[in-house]
Formats: C-alpha cells, sequence, structure tokens
C-alpha cells in the first residue's frame, strides 16, 4: 500500500469528489496499516483491527471505535466536562507562568497542555502524569520519531529513542487499564468506551496500552502547535491583540461585585466571541499544511475523468488548498482572520462566515472528520482567552517574531516551530489581588 503509485489532488472540486467516494476511496486502510507501524502492536491485534474494516459485514473494530469516539466527543456535556477539567487543571500552570521571569513559550505549552489534556481523558490515574515517570515528556520523543517508526524498518536500531518512548507509554497504558474499574475509574467517556470497546474484541491490555499510543497523537500532536501559533499571532499583531480583549470583556468576562473574582465564561467563547474564533480558524487555515490520504479500494473514475486504480494511494496536500487563490483570494497567503468573519459595523463582526467546505479542511472531512475537533477548538479558545486577559507577553530579545514551522511527521497536520520564542510573561493588573476562573456557561 505505501510503495505503489500515489495520486496528488489538489483541485478543492476534486478533493469533494474524493469525499463523495469514501466507500471506494477509503481511510480506513490506511489507519490499519500505518497505525500497526506506529504503535507496535502486535499481529493478533492487527487481524482484529483489519476485519471487517469498512463496515462491509456490519460493524467491525476500527468502525466500532470511530463510532463510539464521535458520539462521545461530539456530546455537549462530554465536551465541556473534558474542557472543564482541562481548563481546571491549567491553573496551576497558569499561576506558575505568572510567577516566572521567563518561559520558552512552545516548550511551556508542550508541558503544561500535554499533561492536562491527557488528564482530561484519562482522569486522576493518567499515566503521563502518575509516578514520576516523565512520560508526557516520552511522548514527544515518540513524536519526534514517527517518520521512522512509519518506515518501519528495524525501529528498535533506527528509532531507538521513539521505539524506546512508545515501549514506556505502552506499558503504563497498560497498567492503567488492567486497573481499569467501568463505574469506578474516573474517566471521560471516550476512555471508557475504548476500555468497553476493546474489551469486547479480545485486546489484551498489553495491545490496548500500545495503540493508546496512537490516540495520544490525535489527542496532542496538532492541538499544541496549533494553541502557539494563535498565541504567537495575537500578541504580534496589536491590533487583533486589543480588538480581542475588547471583545472578550464585552462577551465572555463576568465579575463579582468587589470586582477581586473574574470569571471566564468558556462556552459563550463560542457562541459571540466571532474574532477569536476567526482567529482560531485562520491558524488552521495558515498551519494545517499536512496531507488527507485515502486508499483506493477499487478501480474509480474521479468526476467522470480520472481512472484511479485500485491499490494506489490518493493524497490531499492541505497546504495547496489552504492557500488556493480561487477559494480564498489573492491574499490567500496572508494571515487575515477577518476572512472568516461576517462584516458589521462593529470592530468584531456579527458572525463567523462559513469557509469552503472544499478547500477548509484542517480537521479532514466526510466519514474520517476529527472526533475531536470540538474539544480542540474549546480548549484552544478558551486558553487564548485566558491568556491575553491575564498576560502581556514580551520578547526578552529584540521584537516578537513568527518563527516557521518544522515538519516532523506524516502522521499529524499542524506542525511545530522550528524554533521556541522566549517571552517575558507580565500580569495586566500588578499589585491588583485579582483570581480568575472558568464557568462554563
Amino acid at each position: 500500500m505505501l510503495t505503489g503509485k500515489v495520486y496528488v489532488v489538489t483541485s478543492p472540486e476534486l478533493v469533494n469528489a474524493v469525499a463523495r467516494n469514501s466507500r471506494a476511496l477509503a481511510f480506513n486502510p490506511i489507519i490499519a496499516q500505518v497505525g500497526k507501524r506506529i504503535t507496535g502492536h502486535d499481529e493478533a491485534t492487527s487481524q482484529i483491527c483489519q476485519h471487517n474494516l469498512n463496515g462491509e459485514h456490519g460493524p467491525g473494530y476500527v468502525t466500532e471505535i470511530h463510532d463510539k469516539t464521535v458520539a462521545a466527543l461530539a456530546d455537549t456535556y462530554s465536551v465541556e466536562q473534558i474542557t472543564s477539567t482541562m481548563l481546571g487543571e491549567m491553573q496551576t500552570y497558569l499561576d506558575q507562568a505568572e510567577q516566572k521571569i521567563h518561559i520558552n513559550l512552545f516548550a511551556w505549552l508542550r508541558h503544561a497542555v500535554t499533561r492536562c489534556s491527557t488528564t482530561a481523558i484519562y482522569g486522576q490515574e493518567n499515566p503521563l502524569v502518575k509516578d514520576g515517570e516523565k512520560l508526557d515528556e516520552a511522548f514527544w520523543d515518540f513524536d519526534e520519531s514517527l517518520n521512522l517508526l512509519i518506515l518501519d524498518v528495524l525501529p528498535h536500531i533506527l528509532a531507538t529513542v521513539g521505539d524506546r518512548a512508545r515501549t514506556r507509554i505502552g506499558a503504563a497504558f497498560q497498567t492503567y487499564f488492567q486497573h481499569y474499574v467501568p463505574g469506578q475509574t474516573a474517566s471521560s467517556t471516550m476512555a471508557l468506551k475504548r476500555h468497553l470497546i476493546n474489551t469486547e474484541y479480545g485486546i489484551t491490555p498489553w495491545n490496548a496500552g500500545r495503540l493508546e499510543v496512537g490516540v495520544l497523537i490525535g489527542i496532542l500532536a496538532n492541538i499544541i502547535p496549533t494553541m502557539f501559533y494563535m498565541l504567537i499571532h495575537i500578541y504580534y499583531d496589536k491590533s487583533l491583540l486589543r480588538r480581542i480583549r475588547n471583545e472578550l470583556e464585552a462577551a465572555a468576562v463576568k465579575s463579582d461585585p468587589d470586582g477581586r473574582t473574574r470569571i471566564l465564561r468558556v462556552v459563550t467563547l463560542r457562541q459571540k466571541c466571532h474574532l477569536l474564533h476567526a482567529t482560531f480558524k485562520e491558524v488552521l487555515r495558515h498551519y494545517a499544511l499536512g496531507a488527507t490520504v485515502r486508499y483506493v479500494r477499487d478501480d474509480t473514475l474521479l468526476d467522470g475523468r480520472y481512472l484511479l486504480r485500485k491499490g494506489m494511494v490518493v493524497q490531499m496536500p492541505l497546504a495547496v488548498l489552504h492557500r488556493d487563490r480561487g477559494a480564498w483570494g489573492e491574499d490567500a497567503s496572508d494571515f487575515r482572520p477577518d476572512r472568516f468573519l461576517q462584516p458589521s459595523a462593529d470592530d468584531v463582526g456579527k458572525g463567523i462566515r462559513q469557509a469552503s467546505a472544499l478547500a477548509f479542511r484542517p480537521f479532514g472531512g466526510g466519514t474520517s472528520l476529527c472526533p475531536g475537533r470540538h474539544v480542540a477548538t474549546l480548549e484552544t479558545m478558551a486558553l487564548a482567552a485566558i491568556m491575553v486577559l491575564r498576560f502581556d507577553l514580551e520578547p526578552v530579545d529584540g521584537s516578537l517574531s513568527i518563527p516557521a514551522p518544522k515538519q516532523e511527521s506524516m502522521a499529524t497536520n499542524v506542525f511545530p516551530p522550528a524554533k521556541d520564542v522566549r517571552v517575558r510573561v507580565l500580569r495586566r493588573e500588578p499589585g491588583e489581588d485579582v483570581t480568575w476562573k472558568f464557568s462554563m456557561d
């Protein structure tokens, strides 16, 4: 599958034609083969994953785990519960940042969000943060080795660091699932459903641990670079920073009578903070640069014109779609959040303008639309909001700059910065006894 001809589709209209042919041009076969290379699960588990892969004869492991994950992460209560837990965990790191003189912004985000986002999914027994093992750091060693692991050529020699990291993480999750008791272990619905389906299909705890290593990519690898680039663009553009702060103060912040407690209303961000939401979308358009991939299951005549042969691969590079001038205009290469706003007389727009589904695919599309997109959106917007409300960030050396992304993995869409940005964290209310909190309204 990974060594045959590759068809590259760059036209938004043809991308839509690929999405309409989800049976013949399928994502699941890619997941089944590449997933084994990424996680290193055994052959018996691979056979379970590949059985009834596309749901031809009712549910199979891959289709069921996908559908149950979609259901768990589409439910409004679950999304808000995960986000609330993540933000509650982040309070400690935000308070610590206030005490620091300087931080490396991406490194700080990576450390804090890795620990907090996974705790929101797996609960207080989260293997990444238990027992001082520093498995949160091991995940990023694994992530940086993904390309070599996907090649699957002597990984214990050519990808030693990544292979050791996934072994350690897999073992920790093996223990987690061995001790997982439905109804007693406090976790997200997503973690519960994964445990139940793994048990139903006879996935051993060792292999369940290995499979979870791959799930961490979806939880962490795209959202943290997205958070970094959202913050760096907001602080880089003083006009954008001012407008977003004004929008947040007007629509999403409430105070107690004495003014000493200020509360960020998280769900309101999605409903009323249109400029913040537009900035998030523009970050994704600008920095989601990976590729969507499909496997050709049957000879397919695409759009009545192009014959795609069975057994080949279709690749749709987001970097081309997200810079398409026909869809985005002559300024497609510019970072301009207002392109996502419906015009209005005020400074922040009256709503979000729907982007072309053909040319805006940061979360994929069709049957492979990212299940975690709602959580990722709310967590990113909330973290950006609380940062700009609480802190000024100033560059330690010179002026603030926006580093270019560095492609590290074929398995992710948003790449980390090629270099970190060292900033000075300044509280916006110096000397004032102000406490910030979150509410899910």
